[in-house]
This record gives C-alpha cells, sequence and structure tokens, in this order.
C-alpha cells in the first residue's frame, strides 16, 4: 500500500489510448487533482501514456500502465475491420475490472476517473466516467443493441460526465444527448488544454494530424504534399510525442508542440485543416477557431461530427480522398467561442469533496 495521508483524496485517472484525444482532454483534470495536492496516479498506454508523462512536469503524478485493447485500422474498409476486434474489446472489459480492483487496493485509491475506459470501475470507491459517446452511430440494424451496451456500461459508474456545452444541439449532437441514460448524465462544458490565448506564430497554413495508424501517417503525407506543392509551405501538428522537429521543402512538422504554441499556431492561421475527432474540436470550440474537418475513413462517429458541424455551425468537410488528391473546399463557417474548463475542474472538486469520508 502507498504511504500517503490518510485523509487526502488519492485518484486514479485512466486514459483510452485511442489517439491522443482522450488525453488532451483529461490533461486539464488530472493537473488541476494535482494542483490540490490530491496524490495522483495515471494509467493508460503507448502514445497517450507517453503525452502524459511530457506534460506533468508542473505536478506530481505516478504513471502506470493498464490492460489494453488495441484497435487496429486499415487503409480501407475500417467498418469491417473494427468489428472484428470487438470480441477482444469485451474481454479487455473484463481484465480492465480484475485490474482495478487490484490497483485500488493496492494503492488506496479512494476516487476513480475514467476517460471512455468501461471496464475500470469499482463498488469500493465512487467512480466517474468521461464520455462524449452515449449514442454510437452504427448500423440501424445494430443501434439498439451497441445503445443497450453502452447503458449496461455506464450503470457500473457514479458520476457520468459528458464535455460538451448545454445549449442545444451542443459540440456532440445526439452522441452526447442520447435518451434513456441515467439522470446523473451531466454535462461538464468545455475540456481543453490549450490556452484562450496562445503564442503568436507566422504559419497562414496549419494542419493538425490526430487518430490511429495508419491513418495518421496518410494523413500527414497528404498535407505534405499539399502545403509543399504551390511554395507557400505551412505547419503540421503530428501528434507524436517522440518525434523531433523537421522542416522539408517549406513545411515545419511540430511532433508535440507546447499548449501555448498550438494555440497560438491555430489562432493564427488562415486555414485550419483537421480530424473531425471530438478533443480537436473541442479545443477548436475553446479558441473559436474555424476548420477544414477531415473524418477518419471508417469511424462513423467522426463523419457523423462532421456532419454535425457542418450543419450547426457551417464548417467545411474534406473527405481523406480529397485530401490526398489535393482537392481542399474553402474554409468556412464559424463558432463562438465556448469558456473552457472552469466548469469541468468545478464538478471534479465538488464530486471529491462531497464523496470524501
Amino acid at each position: 500500500m502507498s504511504q500517503t495521508d490518510s485523509t487526502s483524496p488519492r485518484l486514479l485517472f485512466t486514459v483510452l489510448n485511442w489517439g491522443m484525444g482522450h488525453a488532451t482532454r483529461s490533461l486539464p483534470l488530472i493537473e488541476e487533482a494535482g494542483r490540490n495536492g490530491w496524490t495522483v496516479h495515471v494509467a493508460s498506454n503507448g502514445t497517450a501514456l507517453q503525452f502524459l508523462r511530457t506534460q506533468c512536469a508542473q505536478v506530481r503524478v505516478f504513471f502506470h500502465e493498464k490492460p489494453n485493447q488495441e484497435i487496429l485500422y486499415a487503409k480501407r474498409g475500417n467498418r469491417l475491420k473494427i468489428a472484428l476486434q470487438m470480441p477482444g474489446f469485451l474481454r479487455n472489459i473484463r481484465t480492465e475490472r480484475q485490474w482495478t480492483e487490484q490497483f485500488v487496493a493496492a494503492h488506496d485509491i479512494t476516487h476513480v476517473v475514467s476517460d471512455n475506459c468501461y471496464g475500470v470501475n469499482t463498488p469500493r470507491v465512487p467512480c466517474a466516467l468521461i464520455s462524449h459517446q452515449w449514442h454510437l452511430p452504427v448500423q440501424s440494424i445494430g443501434q439498439w443493441a451497441v445503445d443497450a451496451f453502452v447503458r449496461k456500461q455506464a450503470r457500473h459508474f457514479d458520476a457520468l460526465w459528458t464535455p460538451d456545452i448545454d445549449d442545444l444541439p451542443g459540440l456532440s449532437g445526439k452522441l452526447g444527448a442520447p435518451t434513456g441514460m441515467p439522470s446523473h448524465l451531466q454535462r461538464i462544458g468545455v475540456l481543453s488544454r490549450l490556452p484562450q490565448s496562445g503564442t503568436p506564430q507566422n504559419w497562414k497554413r496549419v494542419g493538425m494530424v490526430s487518430g490511429p495508424e495508419p491513418q495518421r501517417s496518410l494523413m500527414e503525407c497528404a498535407l505534405k504534399k499539399w502545403m509543399s506543392h504551390d511554395g507557400l509551405g505551412g505547419l503540421i501538428i503530428s501528434g507524436n510525442p517522440d518525434g523531433i522537429v523537421q522542416e522539408d521543402q517549406g513545411v515545419t512538422t511540430w511532433p508535440n508542440p507546447s499548449a501555448e504554441q498550438l494555440a497560438g499556431a491555430l489562432q493564427s492561421a488562415d486555414t485550419v485543416i483537421c480530424r473531425s475527432g471530438y478533443s480537436s474540436l473541442l479545443d477548436l470550440a475553446a479558441l473559436g477557431v474555424r476548420a477544414i474537418l477531415v473524418p477518419t475513413p471508417g469511424q462513423s462517429e467522426q463523419i457523423y461530427l462532421a456532419e454535425h458541424w457542418a450543419q450547426s455551425f457551417g464548417f467545411a468537410i474534406c473527405t481523406q480522398l480529397d485530401l490526398e488528391e489535393g482537392r481542399i473546399p474553402e474554409i468556412q463557417g464559424a463558432i463562438p467561442s465556448q469558456p473552457a474548463n472552469m466548469r469541468a475542474l468545478e464538478t471534479l472538486n465538488n464530486w471529491v469533496h462531497t464523496t470524501t469520508s
């Protein structure tokens, strides 16, 4: 058992490692817990864990690896490839529950916060689940089964938090506002690691690369080709914590910029291109920045979110194939800047204080 003050909260944060999005949006909560002087354990895998290790220098955090079902993606035909991996995903939920029981006992954990890790919960302590995916868009024939599965997993948690605003249709659309969910589901506002005002940058074209391989590398290559063909260049945020800064044919690649650098680059650019992953959209909302959205092929959630933002906020959509062939639409649309983190941090603090024995 850890040697800690028995009166101080001891939190376990777990983060899903499907790209870096879950890690970036969980970071403000992890940092807040550390600033409060609580004992903070963070468990994840791969790129998400690497990223969090680089970002938590200002607070004391203990890092761990957790059970993980890595979802593999193909260049094409992702729906079938993902479906074939679902049995392993379900087995991993059971493994996560066993791991959580052991971890909570070994480290005397008082609270668990899980970002989309369904199996990280235990009846021993209060557990919160962060998600915007309460309704996953799938083929209609299986929609009822998927919705029932999500509701079943949600019942294992004492608190359910959606990073979204109250004004409908919201940033997550129908994903974050399903029917039949428990009454303690609550919206906690925008979560983003980016400051409201970043360090000004000089690039007029910025591309943010994200998501799992091989789609991450395909997007990066397509952006480099587009930015270099006319000599105007640009900046690519490659989402690679272990990478190095590179310059080639007028295109600069930043693997892991600071929050201030990234915010400044997005705010200074005339054209921003990024995935329609929800954490990227939260960053855009936090800054009031518009972008051309490129859904990851085969990811029905990103396809839906891109369409939702096109309908609700007028954003432009570009398919992966169009990006690879250089057919880039005009940037359009706008979203008012949304205050980030204040409501989410207040929710975390109130939850910990009211559930601490």
